[in-house]
């Protein structure tokens, strides 16, 4: 077994030019660059489609309709102006057949399909009438109808009581009346508001009669049928909230019933004679399918954009019609805010994914040079023997191919295994990851082509020779300035020069590292000579004149661990506003609200001894008005103490002193603390008189302090706080209608059960919780199919630095094990060895990790003011960066256990070869 294991060994050394170690960190490049080409693109596009999904699933049936509308009259008038007839224009059921198939035909072609044509439908809506007919059970109160029209109802509605009614007969007229008879249904709860079954009839005032101006118009409604909804949240029943159950309007002073009858489909021509002339909203209402999306979501809303924005089109006699059509949707405000949403973060992936690709490139492009030195001397052979350059890139290309191959296509497995059935539309889905193999295995290729190209004529030797380095730093540190002006300074979509802004970050840290490291190492050498030992001495000095090139390894990890930083902070940062944010919307851990009867005082007791409460304070929240300019200021009294102790368990809320609410002996005013535009209605310090308008006292206050915010009242505004002493004079004080509560593990199983059984029936107060609002913010796709792309950033350049170390160890073990068996051959135990190999490598390692902590420092502070993580926080308070160290310290402490893991075998491993063997080698 050994060997064949060593004899493959050796097939693979000189197939590839590498060993064991350096096949595996190529085959590392090449899998983990082909996993992230290939599994970012698929995870953003599963993400967009779920969240897509997500926000069309919370979008109500009416919203998701496309109405196609217009009055009666401008319709009329329309198909009149074109055929020159103006008396008859009344639509049949064939022209609303007509109409709904050429809209279909229109509207249905897209990302965005319509749900099947049996679910379309066609409404007339007249306004309301006074019912003339005297009502019993509505206790003197008066009402009004609406006779509504829909075609088809077939599949919309049941049959519960009675029939279905039939076409109308023809009018009749007397001497003072108009008379119209319809044969209507109705809902059951329409039938018991109004007291009606099958057989009942009611009489409305019809509208004015312009052709016959003595006469009056009266429409008699028979009722022959009870119907139920048969798809109760359809549009069918939704667009006009009239038509499931009536409604008691108080608007205007008084009060009056409103309710819908449902008129029967043939009587398309009556209920157009009857109120067209006067008022007759006609809509053609298209449900959407949101069920199965195709498309992105840009596409949708182009789409429906589109729509809403075009005049429909209608061919044949009914195209003048298309005229005095107008289209609208509700899907447009969703779709809209979710582009804007997606679009948000796809400036961040792209920084993301921008400073990958830099990191990636720079990485491969280092592995390429570092595998062509290593394999200088074989190549530098087989030149001599006349080898071409062709040839020499075939050879690298060949070797690497042997590696990269392999695990490419393990990769693209993976990532097709864990993102399955998404992938982005056209070349988006294969050329990154096939655009990756290609640049990792014909890298090396060309870096030995290139290496060995033949020499130009020598030229003579410069005078300055170290102009070139400080010319080629320079320009990198103006173009990574200039790429960071950029990014600060634009919004939106970046490109990738921009994008790049938090790697750009690194540039300058690299540069200056590498300019200090050989310095600060001489400077170490120096000292280490002055003490006895040669541990210290021998391996700083192999550190420090160690080639400029043989330090740019490890100064790749500041590229990938200042990614690793970036990507954590930002992750911090939303979590820390979304944390913000969910006690912004609730106030406090649980908040029970209740309306017009209050708490309870039992209640409240009971609801402040449920386990895992740590603080409570009850609340009453009353408007208030001010004396002067009649502003309304909402005030909450509570108990000081209490509130306060709350408030100080809470988060982002403006500390309660108790002692600025307590009122002094002979003071008149009542001291609160108010909101700054509170203070500002009550004339500052100074105060003013307020009147309540729950059966309050009018109270003198005066403003002794201001409250930002304050947990009761966490939508801000115009609120001051008073204290409960103020009111203790009122004989019947009213309840108090909030309780807030705090903890971190609040039974709410016992909560529920407090508050049913002391407020139990349908007036029990409501009950909010923070942790509700969190999971909200915290479960939304987008924000989770972000989150799992950052870990995957992560991942890849964790796996690119791991690759650059074992790259380097690999290569450079030759060096190292020679230089350790000549100070074996002086004398050095292999204790000593091992410690003398650590001194040699490790401080290229502490270079980066010093390099950077600079760059996470300065990252908040260069690419904050072109970030806005509001998106995922749903709300406008700004999403503070932060320094986030630990995102980049865990994984340089697993690729520096990785490097000591690997020296140590790399010494454990020559143990067996021996002194002699390996110098002879």
């Amino acid at each position: 077994m050994s060997m064949g294991g060593g004899k493959g060994m050796s097939v693979l050394r000189r197939v590839t030019g590498l060993g064991s170690a350096g096949s595996l960190a190529l085959a590392l490049l090449a899998g983990g660059g082909v996993l992230a080409a290939t599994a970012g693109p698929r995870q953003a596009q599963a993400t967009g489609a779920r969240a897509l999904q997500q926000t069309m699933d919370g979008v109500t049936p009416l919203d998701k309709t496309i109405v196609v509308g217009s009055s009666w009259a401008r319709v009329t008038d329309a198909m009149g102006s074109a055929t020159g007839n103006t008396s008859d224009q009344n639509l049949t059921r064939a022209d609303a057949d007509d109409v709904t198939t050429q809209l279909r035909r229109d509207l249905g072609t897209g990302p965005l399909r319509l749900t099947p044509p049996s679910t379309d439908w066609l409404g007339m809506n007249p306004g309301l009438y006074s019912v003339l007919t005297a009502l019993p059970s509505l206790e003197g109160i008066p009402a009004k109808l609406e006779v509504a029209y829909r075609y088809p109802v077939a599949g919309h509605l049941r049959l519960v009581a009675g029939r279905m009614p039939d076409t109308a007969p023809q009018p009749t007229s007397t001497s003072s009346q108009e008379i119209y008879r319809l044969q209507v249904v109705v809902t059951p709860q329409t039938a018991r508001r109004f007291a009606l079954r099958p057989g009942s009839q009611l009489t409305i005032g019809g509208p004015l009669n312009t052709a016959m101006p003595g006469k009056l118009t009266v429409v008699r409604l028979d009722v022959t049928g009870i119907v139920a909804p048969a798809d109760p949240g359809s549009s069918f029943w939704n667009a006009d909230p009239l038509l499931p159950a009536p409604a008691l309007d108080r608007v205007g002073g008084g009060e009056s019933w409103e309710g819908a009858v449902i008129a029967d489909p043939g009587e398309i021509d009556m209920v157009q004679r009857i109120f067209g002339p006067e008022f007759l909203l006609l809509q053609w209402e298209l449900p959407a399918d949101t069920t199965r999306l195709h498309g992105q979501a840009q596409a949708l809303y182009n789409q429906v954009n589109q729509l809403t924005n075009r005049t429909p089109a209608l061919t044949g006699p009914l195209a003048p019609m298309a005229n005095a059509l107008s289209v609208s949707s509700g899907l447009v405000q969703p779709l809209a805010a979710f582009v804007q949403a997606s679009n948000d973060v796809n400036v961040l992936l792209w920084i993301v994914y921008a400073g990958l690709a830099v990191a990636g490139v720079v990485t491969l492009l280092l592995a390429a040079r570092m595998i062509a030195a290593r394999r200088s001397a074989e190549l530098t052979v087989r030149r001599a023997r006349g080898a071409s350059l062709a040839q020499l890139f075939s050879l690298g290309t060949r070797g690497a191919a042997v590696v990269c191959v392999p695990a490419a296509v393990l990769a693209w497995a993976v990532a097709v295994l864990l993102v399955p059935g998404a992938a982005p539309a056209g070349p988006a889905a294969w050329w990154p990851g096939l655009a990756t193999l290609a640049f990792v295995a014909t890298g090396p290729g060309v870096a030995a082509a290139w290496q060995h190209r033949l020499p130009r004529r020598r030229a003579a030797r410069r005078r300055w020779p170290w102009l070139p380095r400080v010319v080629f730093e320079v320009t990198a540190c103006a173009a990574a300035i200039g790429g960071i002006t950029v990014f600060r300074t634009q919004t939106g979509a970046t490109g990738l020069y921009a994008s790049a802004a938090p790697v750009l970050v690194a540039v300058p840290a690299v540069i200056v590292a590498l300019r200090l490291y050989a310095l600060l190492l001489r400077g170490l050498a120096r000292a280490s000579a002055q003490r006895r030992g040669v541990i210290g001495f021998l391996g700083l000095t192999r550190a420090a004149q160690a080639p400029v090139t043989l330090a740019l390894p490890a100064m790749t990890l500041v590229l990938a661990l200042t990614l690793a930083a970036f990507t954590g902070m930002v992750r911090a940062a939303v979590v820390r506003g979304e944390t913000v944010a969910s006690w912004q919307a609730t106030g406090a851990d649980v908040v029970v609200a209740s309306g017009q009867l209050g708490i309870s005082p039992p209640a409240v007791r009971a609801i402040a001894a449920v386990p895992g409460v740590q603080h409570a304070a009850s609340a009453l929240l009353v408007p208030l008005t001010t004396s002067d300019g009649g502003q309304v200021v909402a005030a909450i009294v509570v108990d000081p103490a209490s509130y306060a102790a709350l408030v100080a368990s809470t988060e982002g809320f403006s500390g309660v002193r108790p002692a600025l609410l307590t009122q002094t002996r002979g003071q008149a005013a009542i001291p609160v603390l108010a909101s700054p535009q509170a203070a500002a209605y009550l004339g500052g310090p100074a105060g003013s008189t307020i009147f309540a308008q729950e059966g309050l006292p009018a109270l003198r206050v005066h403003v002794s302090g201001e409250l930002r915010s304050t947990p009761a009242l966490p939508a801000g505004g115009a609120f001051i706080v008073l204290p409960r002493s103020a009111i203790r004079g009122v004989s019947e004080p009213p309840p108090v209608n909030l309780m807030l509560l705090t903890g971190p593990s609040i039974d709410m199983t016992r909560l529920d059960a407090a508050v049913q059984a002391t407020m139990p029936g349908p007036e029990a107060p409501t009950i909010t919780t923070r942790s509700l609002a969190l999971q909200g913010l915290t479960g939304a796709p987008l924000q989770q199919g972000t989150f799992l792309l950052f870990t995957l950033a992560i991942a890849c350049a964790a796996a690119l630095a791991l690759a650059v170390m074992l790259l380097e160890l690999a290569l450079g073990a030759a060096d190292r094990e020679l230089t350790t068996a000549r100070l074996a051959a002086m004398g050095l135990t292999e204790g000593q060895r091992v410690r003398l190999v650590a001194v040699e490598v490790i401080p290229s390692i502490a270079a980066a990790a010093a390099a950077a902590a600079a760059c996470a420092i300065a990252l908040p502070r260069l690419v904050a003011p072109a970030l806005d993580l509001s998106v995922f926080t749903h709300s406008s308070a700004p999403v503070p960066l932060r320094p986030n160290l630990a995102s980049f310290i865990l994984p340089l402490a697993v690729l520096l256990a990785i490097t000591i893991i690997a020296l140590a075998y790399e010494i454990r491993s020559g143990r067996g070869r021996g002194v002699a063997v390996t110098m002879r080698t």
